[in-house]
């Protein structure tokens, strides 16, 4: 294995992505980044009802916001189905908390506020992957900026 060592601080071997400068990372958009439960999401329940014609795959990984006074009330669910035609998610595990949702927003009602829970899309879909062997699997060493979809990550 042959080594490469960055002013005697980093020392780095195989399978290595290496940057001394700015790495941006880009992949394919997604069309929706959050959205809004058209019905109350049950503590148990493992469905979730959306608005259609999302791009939600299966594997997707979603986090359920608090509709309480709880900030803490939070969902983190995988997708294992998604019905494009009536927005119905089918989740890999029961909700842990209630989340609080309607058909139409409630903006006209509370000065422009839409009370309804947030479903927020945690998937990105840039994926940087190794093979494990001898459990090791890679590294990134980055010696200024990475960015990813635009959202910076500053790592220094």
């Amino acid at each position: 294995m042959e080594t490469i060592v960055y002013d005697n601080a980093i020392e780095a071997g195989n399978k290595l992505i290496a940057n001394i400068n700015v790495l941006r990372i880009y992949g394919k958009k997604r069309g929706w980044k959050m959205t809004r439960l058209l019905n109350p999401a049950l503590k148990g329940s493992n469905e979730l009802e959306v608005e259609p014609g999302l791009e939600i795959f299966e594997g997707d990984r979603l986090g359920v916001l608090p509709t309480s006074y709880d900030p803490h009330t939070i969902d983190d669910v995988f997708v294992q189905s998604y019905d494009s035609a009536t927005g119905k998610i089918t989740i890999n595990s029961t909700l842990d908390y209630y989340h609080w949702g309607r058909p139409e927003s409630t903006a006209s009602t509370h000065d422009g506020l839409d009370m309804r829970g947030e479903v927020i899309l945690l998937t990105r879909n840039v994926k940087i992957d190794a093979e494990d062997i001898e459990s090791w699997g890679g590294q990134i060493v980055t010696g200024d900026t990475v960015e990813i979809y635009g959202e910076e990550i500053i790592s220094r």
